[in-house]
């Protein structure tokens, strides 16, 4: 009988082996079937490429096995098949994996295993039969190679001799073939024993054998030199030699050996390299063979097959010395190649080769061409150089380089920048700080002293020859010196004073330190070289793989630029410097900042300077100029040794790190592919274009083949996040050969970055050769290898023993799946980026096609009633109280699983990424909407980086999922699915759980459960806000050990069939933290007084565990202070001043500044914590007090502007909505002295929202010209704001000439009518057709209004429409607007829902939507006295009377005494967000109103999005 397959859901993820077995029955039809053995038998031959001849020879399932991988592949491991068995054991092996794929696949198909291995003909001709009709059922035009799949194995015919005690063997006749008996329909098994001669299509398996001449019943084996007999079984006799010690010893010594390249020898220059510079311990001379070694076995054809396949980087060391002697002969260049290994997953350096060192730069570049040539190495693939700064005459070779492909990148002058950067800017500074240094230091070097301060000055500065001129040339010990001499400086002049009278070197030194204009420079430098010994410092810092900090250099690279540009550039010509890099903007005194602005040392060259004013006064202006001088002559020197403009670098560094792809633009790829000669026409610009949009929201993951989480193969497999070497691994084993996306990253990748001084590139290459195989190793490497060829050929060995290769069939990668185990002892499989544990049913992380949605294992869940939850138990609960507290027949199933080991410590998160244990999330997974979950704790020891294990709510699944692909469970709105939660029972059965549970952590209660109210209820509350606690009230409570392990204990349990999971699983309240954090008390301390860096802390509270930088001041975010801060920095009360404090976002008491059009304020404890203890009360007698963005950008305390915070605040609110468009240009905040006020041009203004919204935030308006044809709408805006709104009627009568004269504007707002795109209109016209047409008019204003590239003058733009519009006309609207729009529904911050899209350029326009103190959010608030609000919130209300009712046939939102009713005109406008009585002008009836605010703009949205002009325009003092 046939067994049906397993059902699945709707819901369930597809399996990796693509689809479920089809269901077939072969009893219906049997009676039709009357094929014949010869018939199956030759369908089997044909499909497998056998040779089977009776019905007996399958009997040992090997085919069976083939079949069904060639069907599902992965199904079953063909590596553990055995091709060639004859025993019965090996054939109940082969069996057992086809039982093993059936089930995998839902077939319950009962195989007849010990009919089967009989060898009779009737078991094996039905289950033969029905194979085939199941074959031909799920075959679905799958390719396959059987032979490929076999690894070339013959499937042997099985030749049971299973005879009976009765019968006697027949004598052997040796002269017979070998194939097998006569064809017999008799079940009765008595075979005869037959001799198998020599058969030459074995050769074709076995490439080591060839006929024997001591006849056709040997076999001659050319490895071993040996006949063997092959009569009694043939390739089996070939199979059990090929596995004997003594086969695979010659097998591994010929492989060895016929690896190396014949007839190469090695010059006498490099033999004398590799003795001097690659083994320093080898004592004895360095023989051919030696060095064959270091140079690799296949050198350098395996050097040159790279090269041609993937881009390398050029090493060229030009002063390598080969002996302890200093003569110009023993001098040498080193030429090495560097490439990016995909399949080991890392940069490789290999030595090239090696010439005489001569003083020609031609012969040089020359001796280099003609490597090239002879290694074949094609000159378009090299992507970078680098040329060792040591060498004079690196300058000329690098041009000469430069020639050979223009589109090679030198990155050498970006890691000696710091130097040369720092000696340009000394030079243009003053000489005389150098000579002070040289002249203490020949004292010192001439003069014995005893003065111990005088000792350290110089100790451990290395270097100095004396010279004044050299001393800034290594910027890391001129800065230390500069540093130290100022600490010193009054130890010194009380030393040199001190020195005798006729010593006229101490004189001139003391009077040198009695100079203050000398000790104001040295403070000018320690302050203005400290970006430099930053970037210095990061080029000699190593924090974890190389490629990694090439991204950070390459990222602080593009910002060192922008940090010295800032220093002295108006923010606008900052902007233009970058981007053209044109240094006649440097010497344009027009565009630099005035002296106010200046930052000339911090508080304490202000300092400095107001003691010595009298002194000094003079001075000042040289002073001022000579820093001028320093900023324009170190900004220059970083322009011109940069290798790529900062744009470059900077899209460099995002697209080579895996957390930057979103940020990286196309345009910005494609400007990469241009300089790396990638890009040659639009076709491959566009097609590099489609493979980077393909890659950015491709889900990571899918379709790599190696399964070790992004590791390469041969690595344990382990839980922390991939490098970014691991990353890029498994990206390009999924991209075509040809693609040029591929292209481009191999050469990001073949970038150089340090460690690059010689000695340490050469011991890389070292490594990277095959020294460990010198046959001094040989014993132990054989011995290994042969030890890792037993276990994979071991018949016995478990399923998981070892990673398989992964074979490729027809361009199609099988999956792997690989098994480690863990520090708990636990077995942790990896099955492609899917990480799962054996006892858990596991969603996925990415990678989801490989998960499995299935029915998980049962476990005891213990509810307390057939509606309610549990609640937690006291925190003193025992464990095995717990597992029994199931007295009573509360408990729902009564299958139980063992318990975890008693004290298995879970781990918590501690990466600082947020998403802690016992917080409520949205999760992503493929084939699903986002899905509520609950972050559960990690059951290792070791927690990984940036991932998270998460309990499902609905089914109760467990997923280790990346923390990227989650979200905060406050963002319901944005990830709640209508049509999941109407087509998917387990998705609302998820919805209706979470919510009870965040119900419960809020302390609010619904009514009587399980009905559609309080599903309603519980959703209006989610939708609303969570209010009135917020998503604060269903924060995971506090934990500590005992509650994790408790936690951890009951989420190991498996999932039982009912759901949901029991609430004994949540973290309990109360339990402090664990996780050391500092206060912004110890923060100060540790700044001020330890020299720690304000980077590394967040400004807002103090912890170490930041996540961005803090936009203003110097300082950064931790995650929860960023979204805060990203919350509420532009949310401004009625006084038109911020809601909040501009450093922490936070603070009861603030300050306000009294400069006019500046709307900051300052809290209490950020100025007493950060400034100064009583800065507060200090301040408040100051009248007018300036704040601390508007006075000039000094120290104060440990506050500190950021110089370029104008622009740094814009990119920390980029909009993002351009990313598959040119990106938003970015304009700097203007300082509030600077900004005047706004022009506005409203298109279909309607009722004069935007103006409303305007006044309000307090902006001065210097014109607001409205076009709005409506006489209604006139009407309201005339009346309510007194005639200053300029009408101009139907926008189609505007022209170019018209906004000449009006303009230029600021702002353009609009939002076209909606008909004829709104999908809920049957009879709309769409864009282009009917009232849609209107959206060109605001596009053709659009167009004219843009500034041109030349012009600095901010210019801001929004458009508006309705969401439920089609897909295409969407697309044609971003098509036309060049950026995809941010969908806002107004229902966070008012009573009703409307959904909106809005397109623009406004600053922060993607930040949340946060609800200010003034907002009313529930209907109750909006409604007249003595009326009831039915619901929370309602419906969209549109110009349609019926819009207010509660659906088609639903009631109406209000009652009054006792009935229902409308809406009233007040009521509607409270929910619109405009002032009671707004519309009630020109006696409008009751229906004219509602059609005029159905038409307009939600007041809180607008707001909302206006909030952040207040950075560019002047405001109402």
């Amino acid at each position: 009988m046939l067994h049906v397959g397993k059902q699945r859901t709707d819901r369930m993820t597809a399996h990796r082996y693509q689809k479920m077995a089809t269901v077939v029955n072969l009893e219906l039809d049997d009676h039709q079937d009357k094929s014949s053995r010869y018939e199956l038998l030759a369908w089997l031959n044909n499909l497998l490429q056998t040779k089977f001849t009776n019905m007996e020879e399958i009997c040992s399932g090997a085919c069976f096995c083939q079949l069904i991988d060639w069907l599902f592949p992965g199904s079953i491991d063909m590596n553990k098949v055995k091709f060639q068995c004859q025993e019965k054991a090996d054939f109940r092996h082969n069996y057992s994996l086809l039982q093993t794929g059936f089930r995998k696949m839902g077939v319950t198909k009962n195989i007849p295993v010990e009919e089967l291995v009989t060898g009779k003909f009737k078991p094996n001709f039905a289950f033969l039969k029905w194979f085939r009709k199941f074959f031909q059922a799920n075959m679905t035009g799958q390719v396959y190679n059987p032979l490929e799949a076999r690894n070339g194995q013959e499937i042997a015919h099985a030749q049971p001799n299973f005879q009976s005690p009765q019968r006697s063997k027949s004598p052997t006749n040796l002269s017979m073939s070998g194939k097998g008996k006569e064809d017999t329909d008799s079940d009765v098994d008595v075979p005869e024993k037959k001799s198998i001669t020599f058969d030459p299509q074995w050769q074709e398996t076995f490439k080591w054998i060839k006929p024997s001449t001591l006849g056709d019943i040997y076999a001659y084996c050319t490895i071993c030199d040996l006949n063997i007999t092959v009569f009694n079984s043939g390739l089996l006799d070939l199979k059990h030699h090929q596995q004997c010690r003594k086969h695979k010893m010659q097998e591994l010594k010929a492989s060895r050996k016929g690896n190396q390249v014949k007839d190469f020898t090695c010059s006498e220059l490099m033999l004398r390299f590799i003795q001097t510079h690659c083994l320093r311990t080898h004592t004895e001379k360095v023989s051919q063979r030696t060095a064959r070694h270091v140079l690799g076995l296949q050198y350098p054809k395996d050097i040159s097959a790279a090269a041609k396949k993937v881009s390398y980087c050029i090493y060229l060391y030009g002063h390598v010395a080969l002996d302890k002697e200093s003569e110009e002969e023993n001098y040498s260049c080193v030429v090495l190649l560097g490439f990016f290994d995909e399949k080991a997953a890392k940069h490789r350096i290999r030595i090239l080769d090696i010439f005489q060192r001569v003083d020609s730069d031609d012969a040089i570049v020359e001796s280099l061409k003609d490597i090239l040539k002879r290694f074949e190495l094609p000159v378009r693939n090299m992507a970078a150089f680098y040329v060792d700064d040591q060498d004079e005459m690196s300058g000329k070779v690098s041009l000469e380089l430069k020639n050979l492909n223009p589109n090679a990148v030198a990155l050498g002058g970006l890691y000696s920048l710091a130097d040369s950067a720092c000696n340009a800017g000394v030079k243009a500074f003053s000489d005389k700080v150098q000579q002070l240094i040289v002249n203490v230091y020949e004292h010192c070097s001439t003069c014995c002293t005893k003065n111990d301060h005088l000792k350290g000055l110089f100790a451990g500065v290395c270097g100095l020859d004396g010279s004044v001129h050299s001393l800034s040339q290594n910027s890391k010990t001129f800065c230390i010196l500069i540093k130290k001499v100022l600490e010193m400086w009054t130890d010194l002049i009380s030393y040199f004073t001190s020195c005798s009278e006729n010593d006229d070197k101490a004189k001139h030194i003391c009077s040198q330190l009695e100079d203050p204009k000398l000790r104001i420079s040295f403070m000018f430098l320690d302050h203005a070289l400290g970006p430099l010994k930053t970037f210095n410092d990061r080029l000699e810092r190593r924090e974890g793989f190389a490629r990694a900090d090439l991204v950070q250099i390459l990222r602080e690279a593009s910002g060192l630029l922008r940090s010295y540009a800032s220093s002295f550039l108006h923010p606008q010509a900052v902007v233009h410097f970058l981007k053209e890099q044109d240094l006649a903007i440097l010497e344009n005194p027009k565009l630099h900042l005035p002296s106010n602005e200046l930052s000339f040392g911090g508080n304490a060259v202000e300092k400095f300077l107001s003691e010595r004013e009298a002194e000094l006064t003079d001075f000042l202006k040289t002073f001022q100029d000579g820093c001028i001088a320093f900023y324009k002559a170190l900004t220059a020197c970083i322009a011109e040794g940069l290798p790529l403009s900062d744009g470059i670098l900077r899209s460099m560094s995002q697209l080579l790190s895996p957390e930057g792809r979103l940020k990286v633009t196309s345009k910005g790829v494609v400007e990469l592919g241009e300089q790396f000669g990638l890009v040659i026409n639009p076709e491959v610009s566009a097609q590099l274009r489609d493979e980077f949009l393909e890659y950015q929201l491709i889900e990571e993951g899918n379709g790599e083949d190696n399964g070790e989480n992004g590791h390469a193969e041969g690595q344990p497999v382990c839980f922390p996040s991939p490098s970014l070497e691991h990353h890029w691994s498994s990206v390009l084993k999924t991209t075509a050969k040809t693609s040029v996306f591929r292209q481009l990253v191999l050469s990001l990748l073949a970038l150089p970055c340090p460690p690059l001084e010689a000695e340490k590139v050469f011991a890389q290459a070292v490594e990277n050769g095959d020294i460990g195989q010198l046959d001094d190793h040989l014993a132990n490497s054989e011995s290994d290898s042969l030890k890792e060829v037993d276990s994979t050929n071991d018949d016995s060995s478990s399923e998981v023993s070892s990673t398989k290769a992964t074979p490729v069939r027809n361009g199609r990668k099988k999956k792997t799946l690989t098994m480690d185990i863990n520090k708990n002892g636990d077995q942790v499989f990896t099955e492609d980026d899917v990480v799962w544990t054996k006892e858990d049913s596991i969603r996925g992380i990415y990678g989801w096609e490989s998960s499995l949605r299935q029915k998980p294992q049962a476990r005891t869940v213990f509810q307390a009633g057939s509606a309610t939850w549990a609640k937690p138990q006291s925190l003193q609960l025992d464990k095995k109280e717990e597992a029994t507290k199931n007295d009573g027949g509360q408990a729902v199933s009564s299958i139980t699983t063992p318990s975890p080991k008693p004290g298995k410590r879970a781990q918590m998160y501690q990466d600082g990424k947020g998403f802690k244990v016992g917080e409520l999330v949205w999760g992503k997974v493929k084939g699903f909407s986002w899905w509520p979950g609950l972050v559960v704790a990690w059951k290792t020891k070791t927690s990984p980086q940036y991932l998270r294990r998460v309990e499902w709510f609905g089914d109760g699944m467990f997923s280790e999922i990346y923390t990227e692909r989650l979200m905060p469970f406050a963002e319901f709105a944005k990830c709640f699915c209508n049509n999941s939660y109407a087509s998917l029972p387990t998705y609302k059965d998820a919805i209706y759980q979470v919510l009870e549970l965040a119900g419960e952590r809020c302390s609010r209660t619904f009514t009587a459960s399980g009905n559609k109210q309080e599903i309603k209820a519980m959703l209006d509350w989610a939708f609303g806000g969570f209010q009135p606690t917020g998503p604060e009230g269903f924060a995971p409570p506090g934990t500590c050990a005992s509650s994790v392990n408790q936690k951890a204990e009951s989420s190991d349990s498996s999932v039982s069939e009912y759901q949901p999971p029991a609430k004994r699983k949540y973290v309990h309240r109360g339990r402090p933290s664990t996780t050391q954090e500092y206060t912004r008390e110890q923060m100060v301390d540790q700044v001020s007084v330890k020299g720690k860096n304000i980077e590394d802390f967040c400004l807002s509270c103090g912890t170490p565990d930041t996540e961005i930088f803090h936009p203003l001041f110097e300082g950064s975010l931790c995650l929860k202070c960023k979204e805060n801060f990203t919350e509420t920095l532009y949310r401004y009360d009625e006084d038109g001043y911020q809601s909040y404090c501009t450093i922490c976002c936070a603070g009861l008491e603030v300050i306000l500044c009294g400069n006019a059009s500046c709307c900051r304020c300052y809290c209490k404890d950020c100025l007493n914590m950060l400034v100064g203890p009583g800065t507060f009360d200090k301040l408040k007698d100051v009248d007018p007090w300036s704040c601390y963005i508007c006075l000039p950008p000094n120290k104060y305390g440990v506050l500190k502007l950021r110089p370029d915070w104008s622009v740094r605040v814009q990119e920390f609110f980029a909009n993002n909505s351009a990313f598959e468009f040119e990106p938003h240009r970015v304009y700097p905040s203007i300082p509030a002295q600077q900004r005047r006020p706004i022009k506005v041009l409203s298109l279909f203004d309607g009722i004069a929202t935007g103006y409303l919204v305007l006044k309000d935030l307090g902006f001065k308006l210097e014109r607001y010209i409205a076009s709005e044809i409506c006489e209604d709408s006139i009407a309201v805006g005339m009346v309510k704001h007194e005639g200053k709104i300029e009408y101009v009627n139907d926008v189609r009568t505007i022209t170019r000439k018209h906004l000449a004269e009006w303009g230029p504007f600021d702002l353009l707002i609009g939002g076209s009518p909606c008909n004829d795109l709104s999908m809920v209109n049957p009879a709309r016209k769409g864009l282009f057709e009917g009232t849609g047409r209107l959206f060109f008019e605001y596009y053709r204003m659009l167009t004219m209004m843009r500034p041109k590239e030349d012009d600095d003058r901010p210019f801001f733009w929004l458009f508006e429409n309705v969401v439920a519009m089609s897909a295409h006309d969407k697309a044609d609207i971003c098509r036309f607007l060049e950026c995809n729009p941010i969908l806002i529904d107004a229902v966070k911050v008012s009573p009703a829902h409307r959904a909106r899209y809005f397109w623009g350029n406004l600053p922060g326009m993607n930040r949340p939507l946060s609800v200010s103190l003034n907002d009313k959010v529930e209907l109750q608030d909006c409604l007249e006295v003595g009326r009831v609000a039915q619901f929370n919130k309602v419906r969209t209300i549109t110009t349609k009377s019926n819009s207010i009712k509660q659906g088609k046939m639903g009631p109406l939102p209000v009652t009054m005494n006792g009935k229902e009713d409308y809406l009233w005109c007040t009521e509607m406008e409270r929910i619109f967000g405009f002032p009671k009585h707004y519309t009630d002008v020109n006696n409008m009836s009751r229906g004219q109103r509602q059609k005029v605010l159905g038409r307009s703009w939600s007041v809180p949205v607008i707001r909302h999005l206006f909030a952040p002009l207040k950075d560019y325009f002047a405001c109402e003092s």
